[in-house]
């Protein structure tokens, strides 16, 4: 169970990753030691799954931003599991979503242009269980996040 604390070390975790302990400790009111031992439990009970550095696409070479919906005709058991691993092998593909609905999944794939999303068609294509249903060509970025919102009853700081 996460308490008032936690939550408020989570959203600064999230906010800036690199913080330390001790820095963490003063904006939270506490002591050092409280603050590792509540980070450590976080991580060891799964709340915390990683830390990672957020990269700009556009300076990496990988401007373009496609959403990828796709059907599965034959939605049966070996297909699913045989689809999401064959998808979980694309770095191209950056999350993918199982859909309740007329389209089964949706692919965030980046790719450098349409010549690349096209390569990356083909690929999909090779995959018997499925067809591209449409795709969508996002034309800027209005709101990206990887902050997981706390209730609101915490105070963001």
């Amino acid at each position: 169970m996460l308490d008032d604390t936690d939550l408020r070390l989570l959203t600064l975790l999230q906010q800036n990753a690199k913080l330390t302990i001790k820095e963490l400790a003063e904006q939270l009111g506490m002591t050092t030691t409280p603050i590792f031992e509540r980070i450590k439990r976080m991580e060891r009970d799964g709340v915390i799954t990683g830390y990672v550095a957020l990269v700009d696409p556009e300076k990496v070479g990988r401007p373009l931003v496609v959403f990828c919906n796709v059907s599965m005709p034959d939605y049966t058991p070996d297909n699913i599991s045989g689809f999401e691993e064959s998808i979980r092998q694309m770095p191209d593909v950056l999350e993918a979503y199982h859909l309740a609905g007329t389209i089964d999944y949706q692919l965030k794939v980046l790719v450098q242009d349409i010549k690349e999303y096209t390569l990356f068609l083909q690929q999909v294509a090779t995959l018997p269980m499925v067809r591209v249903h449409s795709s969508a060509i996002a034309l800027y970025t209005v709101k990206q996040s990887t902050i997981v919102p706390t209730p609101a009853k915490i105070t963001m700081l």
